[in-house]
């Protein structure tokens, strides 16, 4: 059996990259939570340990790891709080071996409280500086948000897997069915035109609150959407609870840019999109040693339970936050 790519990430290999740029680490390398790259703390040499990101190979090619860059370089100009890579030699984006990877300084920190109401105010405030500053930017080389797109062939990918029960196939064709006619319906006659490129993952782990400053990290699905998907995946809670917190994030956004209250009615489709991209994403890095490992419920009749309950409370609660 051949090795997965990321299996060649050794101790030596990883401190061999970080050196590369001509650092010197003092060989401490903690593992980092990542599992769609790799992340890891690295120990520099009379210096504050920096982070190393290594993307996972064959995901992005290089123009688009370079939007990425040059989005985050924008932003820092524009005097947003995000994490954005160390430049070395006016590189920001490095090869090592047959791996791209980048190293930011480490800021230390936690996710903002999801119940927190200063939080989601703070959140909303930063979404709204980033949306600003990245209003006159263009992605070239990125896909754009097409939920529809995304809805069938995350559904065709599991309905074509063996990891899900084949009994429980014939009830899922059925949801997802469903799902799509009702995500189309609104997607058609609600979607903006004026989308703009968003972060695309802007859940609570990355976002990072220290002290006196929040931080935006990790924008590597960054894409051309609507602003409403870098901003409902905040909500958690019952129906009330996630207008309070909606509430709360539109009030600090709109303090730096303006939202079109219109987008959302797009929560919906797009909170049954995720959840279906979610696990073709498991799916599709099953191949993975680390998948496996740490998420070893997914191959069960149970998860796959879960999941189709997660999918009907959503079409249960369909247009109740844009009520």
């Amino acid at each position: 059996m051949s090795l997965h790519p990321f299996e060649n990430l050794t101790p030596d290999f990883i401190l061999d990259a970080v050196e590369s740029t001509g650092l010197w680490s003092d060989a401490r390398i903690y593992p980092l939570n990542s599992y769609e790259n790799r992340v890891y703390q690295v120990g520099i040499e009379e210096g504050s340990p920096l982070i190393a990101k290594f993307y996972r190979p064959n995901r992005w090619n290089e123009p688009q790891l370079l939007e990425e860059h040059t989005i985050l370089k924008a932003l820092i100009e524009s005097h947003v709080s995000v994490v954005a890579p160390i430049e070395f030699s006016g590189r920001t984006l490095l090869d090592y071996k047959g791996f791209h990877f980048c190293l930011y300084n480490k800021i230390q920190g936690q996710s903002p409280d999801a119940d927190n109401m200063d939080h989601l105010f703070r959140t909303g405030e930063l979404i709204g500086q980033m949306h600003k500053g990245m209003s006159t930017l263009t992605l070239e080389h990125r896909k754009r948000l097409m939920p529809l797109d995304i809805i069938k062939a995350s559904a065709e990918k599991i309905l074509h897997s063996t990891l899900i029960p084949s009994s429980l196939k014939p009830k899922y064709q059925s949801l997802v069915d469903e799902i799509y006619l009702k995500s189309e319906q609104v997607i058609h006659k609600n979607w903006p035109d004026d989308v703009q490129i968003i972060h695309g993952d802007c859940h609570r782990s990355n976002l990072l609150l220290t002290e006196d400053q929040l931080y935006l990290l990790d924008f590597d699905d960054c894409t051309t959407g609507p602003q409403i998907q870098d901003i409902w995946l905040h909500l958690s809670g019952d129906i009330e609870q996630q207008k309070q917190q909606l509430s709360e994030l539109i009030e600090g956004y709109e303090c730096f840019h303006e939202f079109d209250r219109k987008q959302l009615i797009l929560i919906d489709p797009l909170k049954s999109m995720r959840l279906i991209q979610y696990s073709a994403w498991l799916l599709d890095r099953w191949t993975d040693p680390a998948f496996p490992k740490a998420f070893p419920w997914f191959a069960s009749e149970d998860y796959w339970l879960g999941h189709m309950a997660q999918l009907k409370e959503g079409l249960l609660q369909w247009g109740q936050l844009s009520s």
